[in-house]
């Protein structure tokens, strides 16, 4: 759709411009036959059209807007380009890394000296999911969720520049408008106003066309661009994937030398020849090296908790590369900005695993509901980061807030607002799912379709409403909100008036 909407507002552009090439001509064909050969002036500028600053000037200060959206537009396009320029750089060695023949080991060790960029973050993550659990489908979840979440993040960087590119657009609508309103309003034949309110109508339109055709065009190839380099990443991440899944079957049984080493030790004693000694010893070499790789497991990998509470005994698994758990692996937990703090108040800590191999801590859950969340990881081992994520729920009904008093209508008509109860925790977060009862208790208005009595639960927005009519004769209506878990009541009063 981009780029038809592109070639549109080209040719809309080039209509302006042709509009107003026509309209110079008139003007000076007008001039000449009134005997006077002096080029007549618009504005301040000079009439001819090959100098573009003068030209320009003729837009009046609408010119400014304009150029700003532009300036603004061209600013987030390079930063994007910048951004992006900057992750080839860096992924570079990983780009160029054969992934043919090299081994778990090399592979992990490979990754974990890269500097930060798109595939080096997705890889780490998949490194991670394979030392927990070696599966094709979850590897190949991870590419799909990395992708979504990229192009998730790039889309608000394209709703951005369509809002500008509209917004340019719309600026030289307004200039049109005004120019119109320039000439009618003063209702005059002069044909300097007239030629003058022509003018800002006409560049004003060619200015904000050529400015939104820009920053389209220069959003499309940034587009593009974005997406041949997410394609990249997504097929040198496949080829980790297929790798990964060549190593599995070896990297499963690896633990079976580890539990039958005791059985070389038996030999050498009975052979005489200490010779035979050596190679036994050598032996646990390669394992020990895949045993180094520790990796965490959170249990749940997702919590629930009440605004101002403390989640206790929160819990990570440490486990090594043949899954087993591990002992005294000392693990970094940190809290994300706003997502409460860590056994009584810091937002870091350091634990070591205990002898389950498990690293329990306590979490003081924020005092604002929402998600948040904290990333836990093997200390000095890249790529073993593990999010434990937590949903905030408001605590229970503390404040209640009415919305729409005192309002007034035609006798037997509708309020024009309707009455609102607004339940907030002692937080002020709001509170949804809050039972509110409202009845009449005055009058004889009557709640919508609802009579006298009506019970509204919250929403998300912590908002219980309801419409009221006011009674058919002029005079006072009086309603009573009951939120449930409040003793004091909220009343509300509506008036009715005569025709």
């Amino acid at each position: 759709m981009a780029p038809r909407r592109d070639r549109s507002q080209c040719a809309t552009s080039w209509g302006a411009a042709a509009g107003l090439g026509y309209f110079a001509e008139e003007m000076t064909l007008l001039e000449q036959g009134s005997g006077d050969s002096t080029v007549v002036q618009i504005g301040t500028g000079s009439s001819q059209l090959g100098d573009f600053w003068n030209l320009v000037e003729q837009a009046g200060p609408l010119r400014w807007p304009i150029f700003a959206v532009l300036a603004i537009g061209l600013a987030l396009v390079i930063s994007k380009l910048y951004e992006l320029l900057k992750d080839r750089s860096a992924s570079r060695d990983l780009f160029e890394f054969d992934l043919r023949g090299a081994g778990l080991s090399d592979i992990t060790r490979t990754v974990s000296q890269q500097t930060a960029s798109m595939l080096a973050a997705l890889q780490s993550t998949m490194l991670n999911v394979f030392h927990t659990r070696p599966s094709e489908g979850m590897l190949h979840d991870e590419i799909a969720n990395f992708v979504s979440f990229q192009q998730d993040q790039f889309g608000a960087f394209r709703r951005r520049m369509d809002f500008l590119a509209d917004t340019a657009g719309a600026l030289g609508l307004m200039g049109t408008v005004w120019g119109m309103f320039q000439v009618f309003f003063q209702g005059t034949s002069d044909k300097d106003v007239i030629l003058r309110g022509m003018g800002i109508a006409l560049i004003t339109t060619l200015l904000g066309l050529v400015v939104s055709i820009i920053l389209n065009l220069s959003a499309t190839e940034l587009s593009t661009f974005f997406g041949k380099r997410l394609e990249q990443v997504s097929r040198k991440s496949d080829e980790l994937r297929f790798r990964l899944l060549e190593l599995a079957p070896a990297a499963v049984p690896s633990a079976s030398p580890a539990r039958a080493e005791p059985s070389p030790p038996v030999k050498v004693k009975e052979a005489p020849p200490p010779a035979t000694a050596p190679p036994p010893k050598a032996a646990p070499a390669p394992p020990a090296t895949e045993r180094a790789w520790y990796y965490l497991e959170a249990e749940p990998a997702a919590h629930q908790a009440t605004a101002g509470d403390t989640l206790r005994g929160v819990a990570l698994l440490v486990r090594s590369g043949d899954g087993r758990p591990k002992d005294g692996v000392g693990v970094v937990i940190a809290v994300s900005p706003g997502a409460g703090t860590l056994n009584g108040g810091r937002p870091e800590i350091s634990e070591k695993s205990d002898g389950q191999g498990r690293v329990r801590f306590d979490w003081n859950v924020p005092e604002k509901a929402g998600s948040v969340s904290l990333t836990a990881s093997v200390a000095g081992q890249p790529g073993s980061e593990r999010r434990i994520d937590l949903q905030v729920e408001p605590a229970l009904a503390h404040r209640v807030e009415r919305q729409g008093n005192n309002q007034a209508a035609v006798a037997g008509m509708r309020l024009p607002g309707p009455l609102a109860v607004q339940v907030f925790d002692r937080f002020d977060n709001r509170v949804s799912g809050v039972p509110v009862t409202f009845q009449v208790t005055g009058g004889k208005g009557r709640l919508g379709q609802h009579g006298a009595t009506v019970k509204v639960t919250t929403g998300p927005d912590g908002l219980a409403v309801t419409p009221f009519v006011v009674a058919s004769e002029a005079g006072q209506n009086t309603i009573v909100a009951t939120v449930e878990g409040q003793k004091t009541p909220v009343e509300f009063v509506a008036f009715g008036t005569e025709v």
